[in-house]
């Protein structure tokens, strides 16, 4: 097999709708880290690194330094296609960073899948759906501009809402049934805390949303409280999402285990790349859990990417995360298609991203 001989790294700014949540209000911009790796054959892969500092502590700055530095001298001279070789290596030389590791990881599928000439779901066990539903987001704000924005996002033709909550349970509950009643009971409805409540606050708004059918509560408690959100789900009842409480393989296995969530959301740059993300949507689907594939701030190579393992999994069968082709539609030009509210994988070989908006060096690496 042809072996990667060349990486290049490139560092994107571009504006971006970002959401308040408990952890406030970030920029309106967001940086990625962009990957480019070629084998001596010439075939090109990308891959991304959109880290959420939040999550694990990763600046896009110190992603790029990290790839740069640390991880593309150690894969370069691997064979394209050796992804549990490089995973190997890539934890063997450093510890953590899993956005420079997912952006390494990705590159390297989507340079196998071109090199196959084949569409990157193939590689991950083929398609179970052609198309994924689009999760629109509500930011932590006042009630009627949530009913608004719900009512906007129903009538361009979706049918799947998360509202983020986390501040003062009162407004989180006014909210939150303001906007069911807006949009009816046919809607889904998650909520996510982003880990903002204590044990009691999240068992109040619980208590106080129990009429309003919500899909799932993710991640109402910090990451770090598995036992106490495995308490909350048995006293509750409700279906518990998690989120930033599993970042790996591992973390997986004590959650699913110990019966704390119903369901996790898999964000590549949290648990390095498509590889291990395979393992944990496994170790979910064996404890008859389901996945969301969330995707919210990437480009559209890293939501493409995303998108093709949404498609491959089983057990992602809801609204997922993947908000970039909805929000920054003009940015790119993709073999994916949306038709309300519903992303559909095109078959073009790789992730499927042919050219980007300030991003020449895709568009010389890719026919359209």
């Amino acid at each position: 097999m042809p072996q990667i001989i060349r990486g290049e790294v490139y560092y994107l700014v571009r504006p971006h709708v970002v959401l308040t949540t408990s952890y406030g209000t970030p920029k309106q911009e967001k940086a990625h880290v962009l990957l480019r790796l070629e084998d001596e054959a010439g075939n090109v892969g990308f891959g991304e690194a959109t880290p959420l500092e939040k999550f694990t502590g990763e600046t896009s700055h110190m992603t790029e330094l990290v790839l740069r530095e640390i991880l593309l001298p150690v894969i370069l001279g691997l064979e394209g296609d050796a992804l549990s070789m490089a995973h190997k290596v890539m934890d063997y030389t450093i510890p953590g960073n899993e956005a420079a590791k997912a952006a390494v990881d990705c590159a390297m599928y989507d340079l196998t899948a071109k090199r196959l000439g084949i569409p990157l779901y193939v590689l991950l066990g083929g398609k179970v759906r052609d198309s994924v539903p689009l999760n629109r987001h509500i930011s932590i704000v006042d009630t009627g501009t949530a009913v608004k924005q719900a009512q906007e996002y129903i009538a361009q033709g979706c049918c799947s809402l998360k509202m983020k909550v986390g501040g003062i349970v009162e407004a989180d509950i006014e909210r939150i049934k303001a906007v069911r009643a807006a949009v009816g009971m046919d809607v889904k409805i998650r909520i996510d805390a982003n880990g903002g409540y204590t044990y009691s606050e999240a068992f109040s708004l619980i208590q106080g949303v129990k009429d309003c059918k919500l899909e799932f509560y993710e991640q109402f408690l910090p990451a770090d409280r598995v036992g106490e959100l495995k308490a909350l789900r048995l006293a509750t009842g409700v279906p518990m999402l998690i989120d930033e409480g599993i970042h790996s393989v591992g973390d997986a296995v004590h959650c699913f285990s110990t019966a704390a969530a119903d369901a996790v959301t898999i964000k590549l740059c949290k648990c390095g790349g498509l590889y291990p993300a395979l393992s944990i949507a496994g170790i979910a689907f064996s404890m008859g859990a389901k996945v969301i594939v969330a995707s919210t701030y990437d480009t559209q190579i890293g939501c493409g990417i995303c998108l093709h393992l949404a498609v491959a999994l089983a057990n992602a069968d809801t609204g997922c995360d993947l908000t970039t082709y909805a929000t920054q539609s003009a940015w790119a030009k993709t073999s994916h298609t949306m038709r309300n509210m519903c992303l559909y994988v095109g078959d073009a070989s790789g992730c499927g991203v042919y050219s980007m908006k300030d991003f020449p060096p895709l568009e010389e690496s890719c026919m359209i």
